[in-house]
């Protein structure tokens, strides 16, 4: 039996980055990878480009993450915070730029250069790479683990690194839930997040290709309670909604399982009483218009004509009777479409639930349940919005428990 003190089950960021940490602490560290290459994830996450992390940083930071997974985030995200993983690359030779929404990508636009830099900085603390490695069994026999992949592996301690269930394309299939749970592990419920949404109203589907911003998309559960609220960019497409803002609320969505309602408010700086006084000014002076023109000009024509249509209240503002003004008042601050679902796990960027919290130390990642196992990245019950949180998430788990293991 071949055996190593640290044996890494998965070579995606958060595995890249335990195997690294262990070995350069000395520890005889072996990476195992179910597929023929590591890191597929990386390699198509952000367009090709890979958002690496963010430029947000502590209590803000935290934050994205909802308050129950921030807290338990908090140590790791110190330990390893954004400006640590932008000094990770570059002195990996992999230059960050910042982005829009404070996202940084490499200089070069190229996520095979990230994964690159992991891969070398593995090999030069000597992580041995063994992959096509399908883990089949892990158990516990005496003092050590022994792991059954292309042979059999022996170790005193294992990080399990395994991911959640999205992107089954790159071979995600939630082995890791299993193997936690042999454990005694608590796998917590499951959704996809970070995912394009489906709706099935025409007037939706009608503006494939729009994309707007300065607009406040919520989810809201069937009580009328607004779940989760963003002002991010929105792109219609002929399935839905794509763009940060609509994937920022899948996992919200898939939670409320086909009970969802989004809410678009298309003028959030306004009120509806500041909207109705101003309409009611223009129609006063320029009465001859079309009613198109009350709308938000930063809006586009085909959504500001959508928006008309919905409302019932075309015509000219001379027309504009009061009832149809209070139905384009609502249209404008407060249109409600049903939402059932998001577009699945083959279009999630990752995944909700997981790996119980409670069950996990967050100051070493360490398995309350089993002494000398550790588990990180998307196998956790953790999930942040888009914008480099998950691979900070990643980063800073896989070290930890790499620190520890």
């Amino acid at each position: 039996m071949n055996a190593v003190d640290v044996l890494v089950v998965g070579g995606g960021a958060a595995g890249l980055m335990a195997a690294w940490e262990a070995a350069r602490r000395g520890r005889r560290t072996r990476l195992l990878e179910k597929n023929r290459r590591p890191g597929l994830k990386i390699l198509i996450s952000g367009g090709g480009r890979c958002n690496v992390t963010t430029t947000r940083d502590g209590r803000d930071l935290e934050s994205q993450y909802g308050t129950r997974r921030g807290r338990f985030l908090r140590h790791a995200l110190r330990e390893l915070p954004p400006p640590a993983v932008r000094a990770f690359f570059e002195a990996a030779g992999v230059p960050l730029q910042e982005e829009d929404l404070e996202k940084l990508f490499p200089v070069s636009q190229r996520a095979r250069d990230v994964l690159d830099a992991l891969l070398r900085r593995c090999e030069e603390a000597g992580v041995e790479l063994v992959t096509g490695a399908a883990v089949r069994e892990l158990r516990h026999v005496g003092d050590h683990f022994v792991v059954s992949a292309d042979g059999e592996h022996a170790a005193t301690s294992v990080v399990l690194a395994t991911g959640g269930l999205s992107y089954p394309k790159t071979g995600a299939s939630g082995d890791g839930y299993a193997f936690c749970r042999a454990f005694g592990h608590t796998i917590t419920r499951t959704w996809p997040a970070l995912a394009p949404l489906s709706l099935t109203d025409a007037w939706v589907r009608e503006l494939q290709g729009i994309v707007v911003d300065g607009v406040d998309l919520a989810v809201i559960d069937p009580d009328g309670r607004e779940r989760l609220r963003r002002r991010r960019p929105i792109l219609f497409t002929h399935k839905g909604l794509s763009g940060p803002a609509p994937m920022d609320l899948a996992g919200d969505v898939e939670e409320l399982a086909g009970r969802a309602r989004l809410r678009f408010d298309f003028a959030p700086a306004a009120s509806r009483e500041q909207l109705e006084t101003e309409w009611l000014a223009a129609a006063a002076a320029h009465g001859a218009r079309r009613v198109e023109t009350l709308l938000p000009q930063a809006l586009p024509e085909r959504l500001r004509a959508a928006l008309v249509t919905v409302a019932g209240s075309g015509g000219t503002l001379a027309n504009l009777a009061r009832d149809a003004r209070r139905r384009l008042l609502e249209a404008v601050k407060d249109l409600r479409v049903p939402v059932p679902r998001s577009l699945g796990y083959d279009h999630a960027e990752v995944t909700r639930g997981g790996v119980d919290l409670a069950e996990i130390d967050p100051r070493t990642m360490a398995s309350r349940r089993q002494p000398g196992l550790f588990v990180c990245g998307e196998l956790l019950d953790v999930d942040g919005p888009i914008g480099g949180f998950n691979f900070q998430a990643a980063f800073a788990t896989g070290r930890l428990a790499g620190r520890n293991a």
